[in-house]
């Protein structure tokens, strides 16, 4: 029979790792998913996120409470108005699956699996994911907005990275990153993306990357340290160009608008190269960026492990 870690035998403990408290956090990620969509609609149209309430974007008719249980209701509406029948973007459906199996995911990881195996603080763990899971969220708003309108809005990046410092000085056992560490790194993120647009900028007369690009990499730094940073860097490059290469092969865009359509005649932007087939094409970094951030949060003991056989001699 196997042996149950003592930690179980304490009431608190024993909630925390019950089946209902596992669907608790599977409903928790879903319904701040479906917070997280209005953020995406709106951030871009500069419009407020808290006021007016949900409305049909075609018929213009508030959406019904009843109608707006997130993922319930987009089922039995099959995905349109009940006034109008006009159809809404599947978009909101994947958005709050993967916000609540983003937050299941986190608590198993973070929650579940150390006090199942003997740890008995309790605080910290639970602290720890609701942290990243709001990291997470933060992620899938940057890269739905960054392939809608090829920004990464501060009113998102900063907060996030805020709050990544500050709790890495104040309590660094929550995101386990020393503040100093944070502080490096997230700084460094930031200056390597901008140095990379001044040169470009100087030389070339375009925007190679965005400072939302490096904003994003202030925050990834604040919450992950130089390992994250690191990978996020490293294998968001690699992943850009396994993903937008096939798909520009293709004739397919890899964002959801035009650069100019979105931005207009920007001189900075530059123009894209003709003669550069696939590589003069722009394609939206932060959703990349965004991968491999949230990748280093899923698989972050192997990934810790295989840097310090790197970092060894």
């Amino acid at each position: 029979m196997m042996e149950i870690a003592p930690a179980v035998l304490d009431p608190a403990v024993a909630l925390v790792l019950s089946p209902g408290a596992r669907i608790l956090a599977f409903i928790w990620g879903v319904l701040w998913a479906s917070f997280g969509n209005v953020v995406i609609h709106r951030v871009p149209l500069e419009m407020s996120v808290i006021r007016p309430r949900s409305r049909c974007g075609s018929c213009e008719t508030p959406i019904a409470g009843w109608d707006n249980i997130p993922i319930i209701s987009y089922l039995l509406l099959r995905g349109k108005c009940r006034h109008c029948d006009a159809r809404f973007a599947i978009r909101y459906l994947v958005v709050e699956i993967l916000g609540g199996l983003l937050s299941f995911a986190l608590y198993i990881q973070i929650v579940h699996v150390p006090l199942l195996t003997g740890g008995f603080d309790l605080v910290t763990p639970l602290l720890s994911w609701l942290f990243w899971f709001a990291f997470g969220l933060a992620l899938m708003i940057i890269t739905f907005i960054d392939l809608d309108a090829w920004i990464i809005p501060d009113v998102v990046v900063l907060p996030m990275a805020i709050l990544g410092f500050a709790t890495a000085w104040i309590n660094p056992d929550i995101l386990g990153v020393p503040g100093l560490e944070a502080t490096l790194s997230g700084v460094s993120g930031y200056c390597m993306f901008w140095g990379i647009r001044w040169v470009y900028l100087r030389f070339r007369g375009i925007e190679a990357l965005g400072l939302g690009d490096a904003k994003l990499l202030l925050m990834v730094g604040a919450f992950q340290g130089f390992p994250g940073l690191v990978w996020c860097i490293g294998a968001g490059a690699v992943q850009g160009l396994l993903i937008s290469v096939p798909m520009l092969l293709l004739g397919r865009n890899v964002a959801n608008s035009d650069l100019h359509d979105v931005h207009g005649d920007d001189p900075e932007l530059g123009e894209e190269d003709p003669d550069g087939a696939v590589v003069g094409h722009r394609v939206p970094f932060g959703p990349f960026l965004a991968l491999a951030a949230m990748e280093y949060v899923l698989l972050r003991p192997t990934l810790d492990g295989l840097f310090q056989q790197w970092m060894t001699p």
